[in-house]
């Protein structure tokens, strides 16, 4: 048996430390509008420094051209060249620039993550034009779709509801900083039997594989184009009548 550590072990336990410290010296505000602002600040501003510059951090709601709308979305990770609508303070992105979403919760109960699944499954459910794809590395034509959150229930109890029936496939990661992490079968893990999710413990877990999900798959769009002519059809009905 290897009992060697990774070699980003330790940066990753470090950091994960560092946030989850950060996140309960915030909960002495009483405000909670100001906890939740803080709790996106804090790992979107890391995400911000760690990741390839090809993928940039944002807020706001993604459309898909059969007229699919998410809604607001905690943080949308986005391709370098994702085409978006302005609105003013947060914008709409059209589905085909959206490499991820993360929804953040504080306390991740039974009831929290029943509030994600929600936003998730609108998520799921774009319809995205891949356009032409040349594969190569690890490779997916879809958002990722993350929970990330500082504490949570236990697993069996989120992992019951994440196979309920409605929500099977829908979350991709569960990454909770004061536990671990839940990995959906099929995305850069496999295993025998049917178990659809595996979970790793810890915090260090719980960030550094979500960083390495983030960034292997964040080759999966190299070779492909960005095709959004359905956004723009049928062309003849441009005129103003």
């Amino acid at each position: 048996m290897n009992t060697e550590r990774p070699i980003l072990y330790s940066y990753f336990l470090n950091a994960a430390n560092m946030l989850f410290s950060n996140y309960t010296l915030s909960k002495e505000q009483e405000s909670p509008r100001n906890l939740g602002d803080n709790r996106e600040l804090f790992i979107s501003s890391f995400l911000n420094k760690v990741l390839p510059p090809k993928l940039r951090i944002n807020y706001g709601e993604i459309w898909d051209s059969s007229g699919n709308r998410t809604g607001q979305l905690d943080i949308i990770i986005l391709r370098d060249d994702a085409p978006s609508l302005f609105f003013g303070e947060a914008n709409t992105f059209l589905a085909e620039g959206a490499f991820a979403v993360i929804e953040i919760k504080s306390n991740l109960t039974k009831d929290k993550l029943n509030e994600a699944l929600q936003t998730l499954n609108r998520v799921k459910n774009l319809r995205i034009d891949s356009g032409i794809i040349m594969k190569s590395g690890s490779h997916i034509n879809r958002p990722l779709r993350f929970i990330f959150a500082y504490e949570g229930a236990k697993w069996n109890t989120l992992i019951n509801e994440l196979i309920a029936s409605g929500n099977q496939e829908t979350v991709d990661i569960i990454s909770i900083l004061s536990k671990g992490i839940i990995i959906r079968k099929e995305l850069l893990l496999n295993w025998e039997g049917d178990q659809q999710y595996v979970s790793f413990g810890g915090g260090t877990a719980a960030l550094g594989l979500l960083y390495y999900h983030l960034v292997s798959y964040a080759t999966s769009f190299l070779g492909r184009n960005l095709k959004i002519d359905k956004y723009f059809t049928p062309i003849n009905r441009w005129d103003e009548d």
